[in-house]
């Protein structure tokens, strides 16, 4: 059993998910992330835009089932509303799905489209990355407080994007502003997207020192399981040994082929318990997706 715990399929608005800013400067080099594959053969459902090819590329990596995280910040504006349609078109492939949030919008209106998508849509949670959206905050920004709390009192789970790639600079992916919005609202559950890269140990630090908590989750992905990149012994160790209950795993698509994800996380010296907690039983038991 493998379960996705954060794709955007070829649907719809969902294409935005990686739309640049108006007016971006051509990339010198391709990105990191995007090293290792040729998209054309790795992943054709991106390349023509095709649902069915993406559903086909989830049988050949094995992935049983994924979790659809819409994304609403500046000018990646995906639609809650064509989430919710894939999901209820597939609901044995998509059992679960996050609403996006942009933060920036008035407050009043945030707070009335997270009870209405939470109560009456039926999504698990919310995404919001703060980094991304125009201008820029950060997780533990005040202005999203409301948010958090609203979430808390809903009792839904909450993904914060938090890496080197939101924001303008790396200070928007420091673990201690996590820490800060986990100590004040103790009772969210929040899923720390792309685990706070390239802060490993801080992370794993702030997760360690809110054990007694137990209200974060850090969502791996790439960025420890692309061959070289800095850190994924500390993240093998931590779920062998002692945080294996609050790991979860993403293919990260369209960044990553699935097949291509797959056959990384679990070249990885994972434990059997381990791979499995990572792989679908934690997300599973935090979303409460069912298993047959």
């Amino acid at each position: 059993m493998i379960i996705d715990a954060r794709t955007r399929p070829p649907y719809k608005s969902l294409d935005q998910v990686l739309a640049p800013p108006p007016g971006a400067r051509p990339p010198v080099k391709p990105s990191p992330l995007r090293g290792g594959y040729d998209p054309n053969e790795a992943m054709p459902s991106m390349v023509q835009k095709s649902l069915d090819l993406y559903l086909k590329e989830m049988d050949e990596a094995g992935i049983n089932k994924g979790v659809l995280v819409t994304r609403r910040a500046a000018h990646r504006l995906m639609s809650n509303e064509d989430v919710a349609e894939l999901r209820d078109k597939y609901p044995e492939r998509f059992p679960a799905a996050l609403a996006g949030i942009d933060v920036n919008q008035d407050i009043l209106e945030s707070l009335q489209q997270v009870e209405h998508y939470i109560k009456n849509m039926g999504f698990k949670g919310i995404n919001m990355d703060p980094g991304w959206c125009s201008p820029p905050r950060y997780v533990d920004d005040k202005r999203i407080y409301p948010i958090y709390a609203k979430c808390a009192e809903l009792g839904c789970v909450v993904y914060v994007s938090v890496s080197l790639m939101q924001g303008p600079d790396i200070s928007y992916a420091d673990p201690a502003r996590i820490q800060r919005v986990a100590n004040d609202f103790p009772t969210l559950k929040i899923v720390v997207v792309h685990a706070a890269f390239p802060f490993n140990n801080e992370m794993l630090g702030v997760m360690i020192a809110n054990a007694a908590l137990g209200n974060i989750w850090a969502l791996t992905d790439f960025f420890i399981s692309i061959p070289g990149f800095a850190g994924y012994q500390d993240w093998v160790d931590a779920a062998n040994n002692y945080m294996g209950d609050r790991m979860i795993w993403a293919a990260s698509y369209p960044v990553r082929p699935l097949k291509l994800a797959v056959e990384q996380i679990k070249a990885l010296p994972f434990t059997p318990d381990a791979l499995e907690r990572l792989l679908w039983k934690n997300v599973a038991d935090l979303l409460g997706i069912e298993i047959s």
